[in-house]
């Protein structure tokens, strides 16, 4: 069978290219709305505009960007009414990883999510939301690898510009204090493998915070009103 594909040096720097992307869009570097230049991204990075364009493509597939024909490419910006439909999906798909991951965890990845919660405590402490951002997202990153699950890692990548801007939302309405130890319930069930208490420890720690959105969005009256509802 004949199978056409990119140079495999291509596809490398395809990749790379996405996640230094994705990185700054994360970290805010690139922040909603801002436009995203071939070109510029190109010379920046010291390559040809071929493997930025086909990362661009990515991106825009796994929702961090959005193009039009007189726009160019922005980076997509994320609406309330996006976080409320996001959180159910998020919280059913955390809720499954985290039930794999309680059967299969081991020591190292124990401790690993240890020093997470302590690196999040510590930045409660400094006021240090980034930190606290990175160590959070990363917390529940190893839980989703701990699954196993390569599928559904791959739809947990592509939910990351979301999962971002809603603890952006979280944080600004909550102590970091007690954002770090929602992580505790957590960290108990899979030290312990329960699976069936950690698919519910997951879903709660998730659909919480998604009721605080979906009612700050219904206050504010920014989530769109549909006919017959």
């Amino acid at each position: 069978m004949n199978v056409r594909s990119a140079p495999l040096g291509r596809r490398v720097l395809r990749e790379e290219i996405k996640e230094f992307l994705i990185d700054a869009i994360i970290r805010g570097d690139l922040k909603p709305g801002d436009r995203v230049v071939e070109s510029r991204i190109a010379q920046q990075l010291g390559v040809s505009q071929g493997p930025v364009r086909e990362a661009l493509r990515d991106l825009e597939l796994l929702g961090f960007v959005v193009s039009s024909p007189y726009r160019g490419t922005q980076v997509r910006q994320i609406s309330n009414e996006d976080l409320v439909e996001l959180y159910p999906i998020r919280a059913a798909l955390e809720s499954v990883a985290a039930y794999a991951a309680a059967t299969r965890i081991d020591e190292r990845t124990v401790a690993q999510l240890e020093s997470l919660l302590e690196q999040m405590r510590a930045a409660a402490i400094r006021e240090d939301r980034n930190a606290h951002m990175e160590a959070d997202i990363a917390f529940h990153r190893l839980i989703v690898e701990a699954s196993g699950n390569r599928l559904l890692r791959q739809f947990w990548d592509s939910m990351q510009l979301t999962t971002t801007t809603f603890l952006t939302f979280t944080m600004s309405r909550r102590s970091l204090h007690v954002l770090a130890e929602r992580h505790v319930p957590l960290l108990d069930t899979l030290r312990a493998h329960d699976a069936r208490m950690a698919e519910e420890a997951m879903r709660r720690h998730i659909e919480e915070p998604g009721e605080w959105l979906l009612a700050i969005a219904q206050e504010e009256g920014t989530l769109l009103t549909h006919e017959g509802e």
